[in-house]
C-alpha cells in the first residue's frame, strides 16, 4: 500500500499550497487557525499503537501459518512413509502424488499465494489424494487408517494456510483509514495559524504524513504472511521433499516436473527418444469414442472415434500421441495444469465451459437419447417416468438436458462413470438413463435387455478443449480437423464407429 504513503504525502502539498492561502484568510474572531505542535503527540501516539496491534496480530498469524506450513510437510511425508507400507506396491502411486504435491506447494503455490491465490497444479495434486485413497482401503487396516488420517491432516492444514493468505483487513477498513489519513492532513495544513511559515509546516507536515501514511503501508504487509515484508517461508516442505526424493527407487519416473506441474510418465520416454509428443486427457472407457483397444494394434494403445481422430492429427503433425486417462469432471483442470495439450472425450461445446476452455472448432454433432429395459414399453420420453429416477453422468450435457426438461415428480441420480450409470439400470436403481446417443446405440447392439426409448434433437457439437490462451495448440488441432474433413477421415470414422454416414461434422 505505497500509494497510502503517497496519498499522505500529496495532501500534505494540495493543503499547504492549494488550500492554505486561500484559507487562513477567512479566519475571523476568535479562531486564529490549528497550532500544528497540538495534532503531534496524538497523532504519534495512534501511530505507536496501531502499529503494535498490528505488530502482535502479524506475530501470531505468522506463527499459526508456519505451524500450518510444518503440519502440512510432515503430514505428506508421513503420508509417502505410509504408502510405502502397503502391499503389492499398492502405495506407489500415491508416493508419487504426495512428492509432487510437496514440489507443488513449494515452488508453485507459494509464489502464487504472493500474487493472490493458490496454485491450480497443487490443486489437481490434492484431487490426485482423493482419487488414489480410496484405492488402498482394502490394505491393511492399521495402515490405511494411518494413511486416511494423514490425508485430512494435510488437507486441513492446507486450508489454514490458504486462508491466513487471505488479506484479515477488510479493503474497506483499509479505504477509510487512507480517507482519514489523508483528512487529517488537509486539516493540519489548511487551518494551521497563520504566522506559522510555510517552510516549518511542510517539513512538520511531511514527517506526520510518512508516520501515518508508513503505519498504514507496515499495516498491509505485516498482515499478509506471504507477500509482505515479513514472509513465510517453504523451507519444512523442501527439506520434506529431499527426504522423500532420497527414499524413491533409483531411476523412478515421477508424475511431475521439478516443479510439481503434472507430466504423463509415458512423456518422458517419448522425449528421450528425440519425438515431440501430443498429451490428449479422455475419459476411458466411453464407447465408441475412446476405449482401450483390444488387438493391441493400436500406437497409442487405444482406440474409438476420438482416439483415431486424435491420432490422425498427431501423425500429420510429426508428433506423437500419448493418451491420458482422466476422469471427466476433472478433465478440464487437466488441461489448465498442463498434464495434457488438449482433451478429446466427447465434450460438448457449451457456454459454460467456453468459460474455462477454449475449443476447436465443432467435429461432430450428436443428440441425447433415452435408455430403458426393454420389456418396458410404455416409456417413451421423460413425461412418462414421473414419480422415478432418472440416471446421468456427472458435470454432462446429458445432465443438464434432464435437469432443463424433467416433468415434476422425477429424480436426477447423478453417476460418476459410465459402467456406473450402466449399472444403475441394469439393477433397477434408476427407471432410465439418459445419455449422448451414439453411446446408447452401441449399448443396445452389445446388450439386447435395453432398447433405446427416445431421441431428444439437442444438436449438441463435440470439440477438442485446450488450455485458455494456447493459441498453438488450438491451431494445431483446427489443422488437423480441417485436414481430417478434407481427406474424408471424418466421414470414415463416423462410418467405421458410428455405423452412419456423416452427421453434422
Amino acid at each position: 500500500m505505497i500509494w497510502a504513503l503517497l496519498a499522505a504525502l500529496l495532501a500534505v502539498l494540495v493543503g499547504v499550497f492549494i488550500l492554505r492561502p486561500r484559507v487562513s484568510g477567512l479566519f475571523s474572531g476568535d479562531f486564529q487557525g490549528i497550532k500544528t505542535e497540538a495534532f503531534v503527540a496524538p497523532v504519534v501516539t495512534l501511530a505507536v499503537f496501531l502499529t503494535a496491534f498490528v505488530v502482535a496480530q502479524a506475530t501470531t498469524t505468522f506463527q499459526r501459518t508456519n505451524q500450518a506450513v510444518s503440519q502440512e510437510a510432515a503430514s505428506v511425508e508421513l503420508l509417502f512413509e505410509n504408502a510405502g507400507l502397503l502391499p503389492d506396491g499398492t502405495g506407489d502411486d500415491l508416493q508419487a502424488s504426495a512428492v509432487c504435491y510437496a514440489r507443488s506447494v513449494a515452488r508453485l503455490e507459494f509464489p502464487a499465494l504472493a500474487e493472490g491465490g493458490p496454485a491450480p497444479e497443487t490443486e489437481w495434486w490434492a484431487g490426485e489424494f482423493n482419487q488414489q485413497v480410496p484405492e488402498i482401503l482394502d490394505g491393511p487396516g492399521s495402515v490405511v487408517g494411518q494413511v486416511v488420517s494423514l490425508n485430512r491432516q494435510q488437507t486441513e492444514a492446507r486450508a489454514a494456510r490458504l486462508f491466513d493468505a487471505q488479506p484479515n483487513l477488510p479493503v474497506l477498513t483499509l479505504a477509510i483509514l487512507v480517507m482519514a489519513v489523508i483528512g487529517v492532513m488537509l486539516v493540519i495544513t489548511t487551518l494551521a495559524v497563520p504566522d506559522m511559515r510555510r517552510r516549518v509546516l511542510l517539513t512538520l507536515a511531511l514527517l506526520l504524513a510518512a508516520l501515518l501514511g508508513g503505519t498504514l503501508f507496515m499495516i498491509e504487509q505485516l498482515e499478509e504472511p506471504f507477500t509482505g515484508l515479513i514472509r513465510v517461508q517453504p523451507a519444512a516442505v523442501e527439506n520434506a521433499v529431499a527426504r522423500m526424493e532420497s527414499r524413491l527407487p533409483a531411476g523412478e519416473v515421477l508424475p511431475c516436473d521439478e516443479d510439481g506441474r503434472p507430466v504423463e510418465p509415458a512423456v518422458v520416454a517419448i522425449v528421450e527418444r528425440g519425438e515431440t509428443p501430443l498429451v490428449v486427457c479422455t475419459d476411458v472407457p466411453y464407447p465408441p469414442f475412446e476405449y482401450e483397444d483390444p488387438s493391441g494394434s493400436s500406437p497409442s494403445g487405444y482406440t474409438g472415434f476420438d482416439i483415431d481422430l486424435a491420432q490422425n492429427i498427431a501423425d500429420g503433425a510429426g508428433r506423437t500421441l500419448v493418451v491420458s486417462e482422466q476422469p471427466f469432471d476433472r478433465i478440464f483442470q487437466a488441461v489448465k495444469v498442463g498434464q495434457c495439450d488438449a482433451a478429446i472425450s466427447s465434450i460438448s461445446i457449451t457456454p459454460d465451459r467456453e468459460e474455462v476452455v477454449d475449443f476447436t472448432q465443432p467435429y461432430l454433432q450428436v443428440d441425447q437419447a433415452m435408455l430403458v429395459p426393454a420389456d418396458v414399453l410404455d416409456v417413451a420420453g421423460l413425461d412418462d417416468l414421473s414419480g422415478s429416477s432418472v440416471g446421468v453422468l456427472a458435470e454432462t450435457t446429458g445432465q443438464e438436458f434432464v435437469e432443463a426438461n424433467r416433468p415434476p415428480g422425477v429424480k436426477i441420480v447423478e453417476f460418476d462413470t459410465p459402467e456406473e450409470l450402466l449399472d444403475g439400470l441394469r439393477t433397477g436403481r434408476v427407471a432410465a438413463i439418459v445419455e449422448d446417443a451414439p453411446v446408447a446405440e452401441l449399448t443396445t447392439l452389445g446388450d439386447p435387455t435395453l432398447r433405446v426409448a427416445a431421441t431428444f434433437p439437442t444438436a449438441e457439437q463435440y470439440g477438442i478443449a485446450v488450455a485458455p490462451g494456447d493459441t498453438e495448440t488450438l491451431e494445431l488441432f483446427n489443422r488437423g480437423l480441417d485436414r481430417a474433413r478434407a481427406d474424408g477421415t471424418l466421414a470414415r470414422l463416423e462410418q467405421q464407429f458410428l455405423g452412419a454416414a456423416p452427421v453434422g461434422s
